[in-house]
């Protein structure tokens, strides 16, 4: 069985194509699959790789026993009920599931259950995206305002494989608790926190809340960039002084640092001079509480500009 599909844009995908039929991403744009009713295609859209019959996985053309690939007791990924994957010839569970979330075996307590955890399944507008539990990191994500339940399966399934995060879990607690993955936050003191609250874990900033992955942003010490997007003018560079666009010029978006005020270099508001103190953020005025900014751990002077003058959003 092949199907023929003309060349597509990836940022048509979303509108080409109906509930049943539309591409799912990994984190860098590379098509993983194509999703077309009860079949998975390849990530050119031709070849048949997957199709399910009942909760019931096959390769190849038809549905004979040797066929078989996985077996789910459920494709419903929001169960409360905790659903079991079994791989081929497998009598135990090799993954488990409930609530979007994916744990390693078949763990019987909620402690085992934290500490089994390899993979979670956000939801937000018209994205749904895959994250690795072990660094939170997204691993693949769908351009459409739903995932047909089998192809979510398959896909947490899939990255889980190909990412090896068995391994990785197995790692990080052969190593010892002080060498897992932690966050640093920031987010407004007032008005709505919750809706505009970051992550940093060093590399990248992303919404704690949206799962939209043109709102991550990357930053290698010099550089800062949407992540998964190529837009050269949302691109910012640092020098340790300065923050600035890298291929225009905007004195609106250029910011100073003297090492005790951070402000844009070419307004003279005082309610736009920020010290930090504590943790805190505010103005040098102090009489702006709704400007003021808590963070929590340690993030770079250029990611907390690139926050609190609004370039980098959370919707």
């Amino acid at each position: 069985m092949r199907l023929k599909l003309l060349p597509i844009l990836f940022f048509l995908s979303c509108t080409q194509f109906t509930f049943a039929d539309g591409y799912i991403y990994l984190s860098n744009k590379t098509p993983l699959f194509f999703i077309s009713k009860d079949n998975v295609y390849s990530p050119d859209g031709t070849q048949l790789q997957y199709f399910i019959k009942g909760n019931i996985f096959f390769t190849g053309e038809t549905d004979e026993k040797q066929n078989i690939f996985l077996l789910a007791t459920s494709m419903d990924i929001n169960s409360e009920k905790t659903q079991m994957i079994y791989e081929k010839d497998n009598r135990a569970p090799s993954y488990t599931f409930s609530d979007g979330k994916w744990y390693l075996g078949n763990p019987q307590s909620e402690d085992i259950k934290a500490q089994s955890e390899l993979l979670h399944v956000e939801k937000s507008g018209k994205w749904m995206a895959f994250y690795s539990s072990i660094t939170d990191s997204l691993l693949a994500y769908y351009l459409a305002d739903s995932l047909p339940h089998f192809s979510a399966v398959l896909t947490a399934y899939s990255v889980m494989v190909k990412y090896k995060l068995s391994e990785k879990l197995a790692d990080q607690k052969a190593a010892g608790p002080f060498t897992q993955n932690t966050y640093s936050t920031i987010k407004p003191i007032w008005g709505n926190v919750t809706a505009n609250e970051w992550l940093w874990d060093g590399h990248t900033l992303r919404p704690r809340w949206n799962v939209d992955p043109r709102l991550v942003w990357s930053f290698d010490g010099q550089i800062l960039k949407q992540q998964y997007e190529s837009n050269i003018y949302e691109q910012y560079e640092w020098d340790g002084e300065t923050f600035k666009p890298l291929w225009r010029t905007n004195r609106a978006q250029e910011w100073s640092w003297d090492g005790r005020i951070m402000k844009p270099t070419w307004d003279t508001d005082w309610a736009n001079q920020y010290t930090i103190d504590d943790g805190v953020v505010k103005p040098w005025s102090n009489v702006h509480p709704e400007k003021e900014w808590h963070t929590d751990g340690a993030i770079p002077v250029p990611v907390i500009i690139l926050v609190i003058s609004g370039i980098a959003r959370t919707y």
